[in-house]
């Protein structure tokens, strides 16, 4: 999510990018078995208002963030997410923003720290936030179409790895649980999140993150899942491989969808 406001000035594009690479890092062997693996950065935010400031207020703000964006940072996607169910916890929004590469991320936080018109100050008159920073790989995406889903519904899933499993093993085997349920209705896209910076000490190795274009599609899995035999190919792909406990599901809204 997006570390928009006045304390972002405090952290360098250089120390994220560093993160992201230690992160990633702890999940190789020495081989570098992950090496065909490609990760982009992510800032994640997970906000509640400020005293009298409602949905108004953010539109506002995405607004003009939207507009510094377009004249200052073209590559640079986000989503604002609202809550449908979650365990646990104040949220009543969360932020997530990505870019292609560290290069780009990088060029946005100066761009940001040279002159972010204003937009910094109405972030923190607007949203009091906790944020962090992902590392992202692919799992399964087998179409763009994802950047250009104006809405859907999307889960947030830790899970942590097996004992003598790397990261190339889970990415594995949740691709086949995705392209399985695909079969079975549900098509949807997804990723891992892992915990780069703002996460403190981290009781999971990574998010199972998944998107599908609507309810519909989401309750198709539901029925693929528990009713046509998906499980089972949940079970066989992921037992031994990496654990994972039960999502949090969000709405999202695609707010700019970045160049490239």
């Amino acid at each position: 999510m997006a570390i928009r406001f006045t304390a972002r000035a405090a952290v360098t594009a250089a120390a994220l990018a560093g993160a992201a690479t230690v992160q990633a890092d702890s999940h190789m062997d020495a081989a570098g078995a992950e090496a065909d693996m490609q990760f982009a950065p992510a800032e994640l935010m997970a906000c509640t208002f400020k005293d009298d400031k409602s949905w108004d207020d953010l539109k506002a703000l995405t607004d003009s963030f939207t507009a510094w964006a377009d004249a200052n940072d073209p590559g640079y996607s986000y989503w604002i997410f609202t809550p449908r169910f979650r365990e646990g916890g104040d949220l009543d929004v969360a932020w997530v923003g990505s870019w292609s590469s560290g290069a780009a991320m990088g060029s946005s936080w100066d761009a940001w720290l040279a002159d972010d018109d204003g937009v910094g100050k109405a972030f923190d008159e607007t949203l009091d936030c906790q944020s962090s920073m992902a590392a992202v790989t692919d799992i399964y995406v087998p179409t763009q179409d994802w950047r250009t889903e104006e809405r859907g519904v999307a889960w947030f899933n830790r899970c942590t790895l097996e004992d003598g499993k790397r990261m190339s093993d889970a990415v594995a085997a949740h691709h086949a649980v995705d392209s399985a349920m695909a079969e079975l209705g549900s098509p949807s896209f997804s990723w891992a999140f892992l915990p780069a910076l703002g996460f403190g000490d981290v009781k999971f190795d990574y998010y199972h993150v998944e998107s599908w274009a609507s309810y519909a599609d989401l309750g198709a899995g539901f029925d693929g899942y528990f009713n046509k035999g998906g499980w089972k190919t949940d079970n066989e792909a992921m037992t031994g491989t990496a654990s994972c406990g039960s999502p949090n599901l969000y709405d999202f809204h695609l707010k700019r969808a970045g160049e490239g």
